[in-house]
């Protein structure tokens, strides 16, 4: 699983969470610009359009930004 933990929100940085400590399925690559990622609620296919990372273990402050992927 990645490292960080990463709180997802859709839209924007301030925008309220859908998902709450969300890791990536890699154990070594973090999600990029551009990848489509489902969660593990089942919800998606999610758009990666921005992202934040504050602290590695506060997943408050890393922030995946996301879209409906068409």
């Amino acid at each position: 699983m990645g490292r960080l933990v990463w709180s997802v929100r859709e839209g924007q940085l301030e925008a309220p969470e859908i998902f709450g400590g969300y890791r990536s399925a890699s154990p070594v690559l973090e999600p990029r610009l551009g990848d489509v990622l489902h969660l593990p609620d089942g919800s998606g296919p999610w758009l990666v359009v921005d992202w934040a990372v504050a602290d590695r273990v506060d997943p408050s402050g890393n922030v995946l930004v996301v879209e409906r992927s068409p």
